[in-house]
C-alpha cells in the first residue's frame, strides 16, 4: 500500500497530528540552528577580545635574584 493512498484512507484530526508534530519538529530544528549560529558569533567575540587583551598585556616581569631571607624548598625521594 503507497504512502500516499495510506495518508487519503486516515482520519483528519490523524493528518493533523501528523502536520502538528512535522511542523514543531522543523521549528525545533530551526531554533537550534539560530541558537547555534548566536553562540559561534559570541565566541568568536570573546576569543577577539581575549587575543586583544593579550597582544595588550605587558611581558612577564623578569626573575629576580632570591634572597639570603627567602626559604628554598624542594622535594625528597621516598625512602
Amino acid at each position: 500500500m503507497p504512502i500516499f493512498q495510506r495518508l487519503r484512507e486516515t482520519h483528519p484530526y490523524r493528518l493533523l497530528l501528523i502536520a502538528t508534530l512535522a511542523a514543531v519538529v522543523l521549528v525545533q530544528v530551526v531554533a537550534m540552528a539560530v541558537v547555534t549560529q548566536s553562540q559561534v558569533r559570541k565566541a568568536e567575540a570573546h576569543y577577539a577580545a581575549s587575543a586583544a587583551a593579550a597582544a595588550v598585556a605587558p611581558a612577564a616581569p623578569a626573575r629576580q635574584k632570591p634572597s639570603r631571607e627567602v626559604m628554598k624548598v624542594g622535594y625528597a625521594a621516598a625512602r
